[in-house]
């Protein structure tokens, strides 16, 4: 029997332990112990080869406390704040791909908010100001959309749906399906000037943090909206704010911030034409922990047959 050890910390997302224990018990081979308290996580873990966690912590230390511990498996797709801890043994399996549906979706309504200028339509109810605004339709128009992962790649496939012509920019180059066209960030300073819209899915890595600074914002059309639900740290966060203050962008919804929750005397509350949302785009309290579940079975399946894990991070890639 592999032992597995679940923590089942109190918060937004938590398991239903009867429903995981069913679930466990079909995958068969495991004796399973659950805990609740993350501080008491290293006394409680015992001999457990295996973590499933819904919550995160410092994983070097917890591995010093609990030398059996062979594979860790968290229920977010970033890993970010887990990797300059990780020892070099440890494997560590991440929930990417679980986002992909509503992520896609808030993108997809993000988008045509922006698009017909929702924003600042609110902004004038508030003025009592009756000005029209007879705008065009997405079709036509360009999404220049950062990172073509579940959540990235589902989002093309909607916006292209709507007759968007999208163009996708990751690492790798690789043709991402439904984009009119794929590049490569070195080419990103092209395709931004020729945007109606940036979406940002990308995780945060030594290669995306400060990707879209000042000089870039300054190199999308005047009026462009931006949607971002990867990593905060992709944008520099004053430069997005202050485009949004010269009108140079014309509107963004942010659902990550550089700290988060957002200060309540944070200037970020009042900037003009920006939707904040608190970090909630792409998860759901229903159906995302029994996708999470999905996940790591079909990692404990393939680390049983000897392959590959599907959502095996790897530190030197940041994902």
């Amino acid at each position: 029997m592999t032992r597995l050890h679940v923590l089942n910390a109190p918060g937004a997302l938590t398991f239903d332990e009867d429903a995981l224990r069913r679930r466990l018990a079909e995958a068969g081979g495991l004796d399973v112990t659950i805990s609740h308290d993350l501080a008491r996580l290293a006394d409680e873990i015992g001999e457990a080869e295996i973590l499933y966690t819904n919550t995160k912590t410092d994983l070097g230390t917890l591995r010093a406390r609990a030398p059996a511990l062979k594979w860790v498996q968290i229920i977010s797709a970033g890993v970010e704040t887990l990797l300059p801890t990780l020892p070099a043994d440890l494997i560590l399996t991440n929930a990417s791909g679980v986002h992909a549906e509503k992520g896609g979706e808030f993108v997809l309504a993000s988008v045509l908010l922006l698009n017909y200028r929702i924003p600042a339509f609110q902004e004038r109810q508030r003025r009592h100001e009756w000005v029209q605004d007879f705008v065009r339709p997405l079709r036509g128009k360009r999404a220049v959309v950062l990172g073509s992962g579940a959540i990235g790649g589902e989002a093309i496939r909607l916006l292209a749906g709507r007759g968007m012509e999208v163009i996708a920019v990751n690492r790798s180059g690789r043709a991402a399906e439904g984009a009119a066209s794929t590049v490569t960030i070195e080419e990103l300073d092209e395709v931004l000037a020729r945007a109606s819209v940036l979406v940002s899915a990308l995780p945060a890595t030594g290669g995306t943090e400060g990707l879209i600074d000042a000089r870039r914002l300054a190199l999308l059309p005047a009026g462009t909206g931006v949607v971002s639900v990867g990593r905060a740290a992709v944008f520099d966060h004053d430069a997005l704010c202050a485009a949004l203050h010269s009108g140079h962008l014309g509107g963004a919804v942010l659902d990550v911030f550089p700290v988060e929750p957002i200060p309540a005397d944070d200037p970020t509350w009042g900037v003009p034409g920006l939707v904040v949302t608190p970090h909630c785009s792409v998860d759901d309290n229903k159906g995302y922990l029994d996708r999470c579940t999905d996940i790591f079975l079909q990692n404990l399946a393939a680390r049983r047959a000897g392959e590959p894990m599907p959502t095996r991070v790897d530190p030197a890639a940041g994902y």
